[in-house]
């Protein structure tokens, strides 16, 4: 039976109203002070968006409009004037670039610069206004011919909203006609299928802006309609997945850009809701958060307090595209069925209670000595913390989850350091286990400690309880991976539970190595014999691994039944954490409060 615990101290931050626009608007133009100056002998790594950000800021606030002749001169020297060029109209992201390289700059910079038109032409001076007139126009084609698929979630939004206004503050039916078609696409995938860039500590927030200036600006009730369910099932999605212990969106992640905490721009939408305390944020794109009229129910506050909590929701069409995550009141576990296959997400995690600073749990495919997500390598024209992509499957019954990591030949790439599958752990807990052993980390002390088969790995933090075990391993030569719980003197206050599968370059890969990781998480473990009665029976508790001829089974018992995963040998893969899982786009504790959101529409 779920028990509402009374966080009496969430209430008076919960849902405030959003600040004045102004006071924020003020707030973003001096902190970015720095970045006027740069504007009289650009850099390289100026870029356009935050021109248009800028210069929206300056308008907000009532300040300097002696400045925006400059900043559109830059932007219009950065727009692609080529006709016959397939990013016409569009953006250089950066001041050094040649040409358009990231074809989702003209999104970002017409966020400001759709506002500009509709709220401040009269303010900025008539030069500045005919540069800024020509550059809304060729963008309206640039926004145009830039088409991208529903599932990428944060631009697709962009890009409706981005049609609408430009369209309907240009008096250009057409480009506002296929804003409108492009939001209501958008809007179908979510109904049927859940946001695919699912629970992103970076691009929820992306989207929670798209959609708030869409709800607070567009001419039509239907598009505000469809924009208001929208942000409601976002908002819901993030009380369902939220843990106040740890202040932060928990689960499995899409795209995460902090793999140790989980933070990201989605701070900026939280802080401005009063989902966290502390000052306003100064990040120059607050000022698209501020613009939204839109606040998040309160009943929504229940929802974020209720423990235990399932949440079940898909991400996608593919049987596979599934999320579970199970948050009891002092500990959380999840896990995403598939992988989603962009290089930075987490499909395994724990969440501990904890400031913001703390260690999260997560799994990693590592192939570039990089567990902490620390070192960012060349993405396009942008910088990364980017990692391996191999084949994930993953099931959850309740505290269980098990995950599967394959890592096929198109998955290792040549400059492989050494692959390693690693589940990374906050060092801050007040006790670490190998087995019957006490392990103990003193902070800038390398440790590594092998854990043989069949042990398990646990930590204790209050009452709450993490148990991992590895049923099955296969390293490059097609032997049983050696298995090690490292601290490597990391300053970041992380260790990790590490499967050590060797070096492709330097080995003939016989099979396709992998890993299985099975985590259980308990509450209510403060007390020792407790603790230790809960670990005797995870260790003793079944786990059987088969794999030959390509195929991999592995099945364990989880305390509240069997919990299994598939893979065949021509490719496809299975989860059976009985009862079949879920369909609803977003089911808390069995209820599928997504569908009830589109439905009302």
């Amino acid at each position: 039976m779920a028990v509402l615990f009374l966080l009496n101290f969430l209430q008076p931050r919960l849902y405030a109203a959003t600040p004045a626009l102004s006071g924020i608007a003020s707030n973003c133009a001096a902190a970015d002070e720095k970045f006027w100056r740069s504007c009289a002998q650009p850099p390289d790594n100026l870029d356009s968006r935050t021109l248009f950000a800028y210069a929206l800021a300056l308008c907000e606030s009532k300040q300097h409009p002696e400045r925006l002749d400059r900043l559109f001169e830059l932007a219009a020297a950065m727009q692609d004037r080529d006709p016959q060029s397939r990013g016409y109209g569009n953006f250089h992201w950066y001041h050094r670039d040649t040409a358009v390289l990231d074809y989702n700059a003209v999104d970002f910079c017409m966020r400001g610069g759709a506002l500009l038109w509709r709220k401040h032409r009269e303010f900025i001076p008539e030069k500045a206004r005919t540069r800024l007139r020509e550059m809304l126009e060729l963008a309206t084609t640039g926004c145009l011919k830039h088409k991208v698929a529903e599932s990428y979630s944060n631009i697709a939004i962009m890009n409706a909203g981005d049609l609408i206004l430009l369209g309907e503050t240009l008096d250009n039916p057409t480009a506002a006609a296929e804003g409108y078609a492009r939001l209501d696409r958008v809007y179908k995938y979510a109904q049927a299928a859940g946001v695919h860039e699912f629970d992103s500590p970076t691009y929820t927030g992306v989207d929670l802006d798209g959609l708030g200036l869409v709800e607070a600006y567009c001419r039509q009730e239907a598009g505000r309609a469809q924009a208001r369910a929208l942000l409601e099932f976002l908002w819901t999605d993030i009380a369902a997945n939220w843990f106040e212990p740890a202040q932060r969106l928990a689960g499995a992640h899409s795209r995460n850009y902090d793999f140790l905490h989980g933070r990201g721009y989605l701070d900026v939408e939280l802080t401005l809701h009063g989902w966290l305390g502390g000052p306003l944020p100064r990040d120059i794109d607050t000022i698209y958060g501020a613009q939204s009229q839109w606040q998040p129910p309160e009943k929504l506050q229940l929802m974020a307090r209720e423990f235990p909590r399932r949440v079940r929701q898909t991400w996608g069409r593919e049987p596979l595209q599934f999320r579970t995550h199970y948050l009891l009141p002092d500990i959380t576990l999840s896990c995403s069925a598939s992988s989603y296959g962009g290089r930075m997400d987490m499909p395994l995690t724990v969440d501990l209670p904890g400031d913001r600073q703390s260690v999260r749990g997560y799994f990693i495919a590592d192939g570039r000595d990089d567990p902490y997500g620390q070192k960012k390598i060349s993405a396009g024209p942008h910088q990364k913390t980017l990692h391996l992509n191999p084949l994930w499957i993953a099931g959850q019954r309740e505290g269980d989850a098990l995950g599967l990591v394959i890592y096929r030949d198109k998955d290792i790439p040549t400059n492989t350091v050494a692959l390693e599958s690693s589940f990374v752990l906050p060092m801050e807990v007040d006790s670490f286990r190998i087995g019957n052993r006490l392990i103990h980390f003193t902070a800038g002390k390398s440790v590594r400690e092998v854990v043989k088969p069949g042990e398990a790995v646990a930590l204790r933090k209050g009452g709450a309880a993490l148990a991992l075990r590895v049923p099955w391993s296969r390293e490059v030569h097609g032997s049983p991976a050696e298995v090690v719980l490292i601290y490597d003197g990391n300053r970041s206050g992380a260790v990790r539970l590490t499967v050590e599968q060797g070096t492709p370059g330097h080995a003939e890969v016989k099979s396709r190595p992998g890993a299985a990781f099975w985590v259980r998480i308990g509450t209510g473990l403060a007390d020792d014999d407790r603790f230790a009665a809960w670990l005797d029976k995870f260790t003793s508790a079944r786990a059987e691994a088969e794999a030959q001829a390509g195929s991999v089974k592995i099945q364990v018992a989880g305390e509240a039944g069997p919990v299994e995963v598939d893979l065949l040998p021509a490719g496809e893969a299975s989860v059976t954490p009985p009862p079949a899982p879920a369909r609803g786009v977003l089911e808390v504790n069995g209820v599928d409060v997504g569908s009830q959101i589109f439905g009302r529409q």
